[in-house]
């Protein structure tokens, strides 16, 4: 098992696309350039409301059990389902992360709701997942040239949520490491601060990235859905 490995990253060092928000505004191509304004609008008037930060342990002993679909990580079993287990299967180690945007965003959010301004609001909601998702991307590149040098691989990132892996193993999840960066867990395993995100990343010398991998999962409601890396 390895040190907490920590990242503070500049709002400024992200690439934040604003036709990002098209899918959750329900546009399956570039939206309106009215709405695009506003979206833009709100990319601007939010730039110092996040406060970034995230981080990964790398655990060196674990089992992955491929009848049970379990995952044995630091003296706790993960019931993490068929699709994440075959994704697994040819981890050797295993990279436990979290990352957050911050509270600012979403308190941003909630005062334009307050103010009569549910559209703004709506879009610096989502915004905020897509900040935390472009933070995560960073980091998990950072580990993948860290394991690099020793000749490994990484594989996707799967989170509690999402392919059969149920939200409330968040909690032994969030117990396996020495900080969680002032993210908090509510008794029903939400992340508070909301635009935060946790999981799992395989690590080993015969694992794969796949790309393209929504179609392995039939989660529709999924913000990785058709996620293009």
């Amino acid at each position: 098992m390895s040190v907490f490995t920590e990242f503070h990253i500049p709002y400024g060092d992200l690439v934040v696309d604003p036709q990002a928000a098209a899918p959750m505004l329900g546009y399956d191509g570039d939206m309106p350039e009215d709405i695009l304004t506003m979206v833009r609008e709100v990319v601007d008037e939010t730039t110092g409301c996040y406060d970034i930060r995230g981080g990964y342990m790398i655990f060196d002993s674990v089992a992955i059990h491929q009848d049970e679909h379990t995952l044995s990580l630091g003296g706790s079993t993960f019931h993490i389902n068929k699709i994440i287990t075959r994704q697994l299967r040819h981890s050797t180690q295993i990279a436990v992360f979290v990352c957050t945007a911050g509270v600012g965003i979403e308190q941003w959010s909630r005062k334009m709701l307050a103010d009569n301004d549910p559209l703004k609001g709506f879009i610096a909601d989502i915004m905020g997942g897509v900040v935390v998702e472009l933070a995560i991307d960073r980091i998990q590149q950072q580990l993948s040239e860290a394991v690099n040098v020793a000749g490994l691989k990484i594989t996707n990132r799967y989170s509690p949520g999402y392919c059969g892996w149920h939200t409330s193993e968040q909690h032994p999840l969030f117990a396996l490491l020495p900080t969680t960066l002032g993210i908090r867990l509510t008794e029903s395993a939400l992340m508070q601060p909301i635009k935060s995100v946790s999981g799992i990343i395989g690590i080993g010398a015969d694992v794969r990235f796949n790309p393209y991998s929504c179609g392995l999962c039939d989660a529709t409601q999924c913000v990785y859905r058709n996620k293009r890396k």
